[in-house]
């Protein structure tokens, strides 16, 4: 059994697992998109995230860890270089998985790895809730004296009932002055 073990074995000898991973790492590096399977991807994940986490720690050491798994100079630069910048103020989620549908001929599950290139957005504060129930009568009320209408304009839906028909008729007729007169066939 293999409980509490955290690696997928992927059908494969350690040492194959191995050179998959580090070949998948760094195509992903290289061109910022792969299209594998789902535990694959999932897999890959984990060690894509790693060399990013690396990079953004930028010493020399961790430039040669970087090293050891992805054997490609020019990729390692790219890596400690433009990934490290767009990845800067991220603290995680490097990648992301999209699954695709099953793969033609065996109908193994397929998914992208994509690296995360948008930059990430600053989570705005939301309303802090009452302790309060809120849903009551009292939430009601106030609701609608809120909604209350100002002095001088009518309460009545009567009367504003008609002044949006007044408007909805000009509105059309603009629309249909725009557009223009329809050619004869030949």
């Amino acid at each position: 059994m293999r409980h509490r073990r955290r690696t997928r074995r992927l059908g494969r000898s350690m040492a194959h697992r191995e050179a998959m991973l580090r070949n998948m790492v760094t195509s992903l590096l290289e061109h910022g998109r792969v299209v594998t399977t789902v535990t694959r991807a999932k897999e890959l994940r984990r060690v894509a995230d790693r060399m990013v986490t690396l990079a953004k720690d930028g010493g020399l050491h961790a430039r040669r860890q970087a090293q050891a798994v992805v054997r490609d100079k020019d990729v390692v630069a790219r890596l400690f270089g433009e990934w490290r910048q767009q990845m800067a103020d991220r603290s995680g989620g490097y990648t992301r998985v999209i699954r695709l549908g099953p793969r033609r001929g065996d109908a193994a599950m397929t998914a992208v790895v994509e690296m995360v290139t948008e930059p990430l957005e600053k989570p705005t504060k939301k309303k802090a809730r009452s302790k309060k129930g809120g849903g009551g009568q009292r939430a009601r009320k106030a609701a609608v004296e809120a909604a209350a209408p100002v002095e001088g304009e009518s309460s009545s839906p009567e009367a504003a009932a008609p002044a949006e028909e007044a408007t909805a008729p000009e509105a059309e007729a603009p629309a249909k002055e725009d557009t223009p007169p329809e050619e004869p066939a030949e």
